[in-house]
């Protein structure tokens, strides 16, 4: 069995880092794409700002699945059972498999009718529409490897993720340019620079688990009920995402109601964000790693100092990429785009942006020891009310129906913000109020899902 180490900020980092360079690498795949569909015109900005967050939705559906799978495996590597980490990395595999063909078949079905919903202007759906149906593909490719860099960062290897990010963009960026702008294809060839960005990162993190994953044994002890246990941690993980992507794409819907420029602004400052959002998160997973394996050995009191050594990670995860992006936002914004008035409306609304990050600190510190815990239901019904107490109606009731255009729609998302956090309070008091002194039997409760 594993012994514990005193938390430090320094282990944390160290699982950190690998997982913040994937974070940014991937975040470049965007930023890359929007930029070239930018210089391209503002209408294949728009369509590509409209449609990406709908493939989101059907990507992080996924993804919540991967997340149980790295929540089981950490506490399994924890509790130095490596034949059941071997046992719950197959059936996690498996289903992920199934579930990415699933909502891939579902994506390519409903893909203009999903963006005619949200409110695109005609000219927008055919390209948007193309853009998702091509993306459906890559659905099943991403599964895969999203499930197998939760397997591999559960046991404490998150480089394979730093790898397999760097891999993508290698692919994506010269295809990007060769399709979108030597073949003409625009939107679409932002698409399947993309997707096959997506299957080659899948291939490498497949072969790259084989040497880093405990092997399944026929001979070995089969854990029991794996599946059920990463059902009801993965469910409420792929309800809160998947949600959460779709009032993400319901914003963009609002931005689209503005006007085209509101639009590919919204697009430029959820860049932005999303790079400094991706520093607080990559904190977040490195900590619930940590917990798990806490919990994993019965550790209460270990899993909940992780929590507080990461809250400290937190703070200087949030605040170093929110100062440079105060500094340099402007002149960021203006390399992206040259058009003067999704500039002036990129950067009004930028201050605003950052400034809704802040309640996530302590809100995501506690998000992932709830996680580790195995208790996403808990996250799942606070991201949710918050959502649709404050999120959706203030967004379009500031944005959209008073006019304040973008600002509107991140005043919203700091109201959603303070309710995340307050909701969160609430829950981790009450599961770890007494974790100052030995008390193994939640944990081993948390360990089951």
């Amino acid at each position: 069995m594993n012994e514990p180490a005193r938390p430090t900020v320094r282990r944390a980092w160290a699982l950190t880092y690998p997982l913040l360079i994937a974070g940014l690498t991937q975040i470049v795949v965007n930023v890359v794409d929007t930029a070239m569909l930018a210089r391209l015109s503002t209408g294949a900005l728009s369509a590509f700002a409209l449609a990406a967050p709908v493939y989101l939705v059907a990507l992080i559906v996924v993804r919540g699945w991967a997340t149980a799978v790295q929540v089981q495996v950490a506490q399994r590597h924890g509790a130095g059972r490596p034949d059941e980490v071997a046992g719950t990395v197959r059936v996690g595999l498996t289903v992920s498999v199934g579930a990415g063909a699933v909502v891939g078949v579902l994506l390519y079905v409903t893909a203009a009718p999903a963006l005619a919903l949200l409110g695109a202007p005609d000219e927008l759906i055919g390209p948007g529409a193309t853009y998702l149906r091509v993306m459906a593909f890559a659905v099943p490719f991403a599964a895969v490897s999203f499930t197998l860099q939760g397997a591999c960062a559960g046991i404490g290897a998150t480089r394979v993720s730093m790898y397999t990010a760097l891999l993508i963009n290698v692919v994506n960026l010269p295809l990007g340019l060769l399709l979108i702008f030597r073949a003409d294809l625009g939107v679409t060839g932002a698409a399947l620079a993309t997707l096959a960005a997506t299957a080659a990162g899948a291939g490498y993190v497949a072969a790259y688990s084989r040497t880093c994953l405990p092997q399944y044994s026929k001979t070995a002890d089969k854990p029991v009920g794996v599946t059920g246990k990463l059902w009801r941690i993965g469910w409420p993980e792929m309800s809160t995402s998947g949600i959460g992507y779709l009032n993400e794409a319901l914003l963009a819907g609002f931005a689209a109601r503005m006007s085209t420029q509101d639009l590919a602004a919204y697009r430029i400052v959820d860049n932005l964000i999303l790079v400094t959002f991706t520093f607080l998160s990559s904190a977040a997973a490195a900590v619930m790693i940590l917990a798990g394996q806490e919990l994993g050995r019965d550790n209460v009191e270990g899993a909940t100092a992780w929590h507080r050594t990461g809250l400290r990670l937190m703070l200087i995860m949030v605040a170093v990429p929110s100062a440079v992006a105060l500094a340099f936002g402007r002149p960021l914004i203006s390399l992206v785009t040259d058009d003067p008035q999704v500039i002036d409306r990129a950067w009004a609304a930028t201050p605003l942006a950052l400034l809704s990050l802040a309640p996530f600190v302590v809100a995501m510190s506690h998000a992932a020891l709830l996680r580790a815990a195995g208790d996403t239901r808990a996250v799942m019904f606070a991201s949710v009310t918050s959502d649709y107490l404050l999120l959706i109606p203030l967004g379009w009731l500031l944005g959209v129906h008073a006019g304040l255009g973008l600002p509107g729609i991140y005043l919203a998302w700091i109201a959603f913000g303070l309710l995340y956090v307050a909701l969160l309070q609430l829950r981790y008091r009450r599961r770890f109020a007494g974790a100052a002194g030995p008390s193994p039997a939640p944990a081993a409760a948390s360990a089951d899902g």
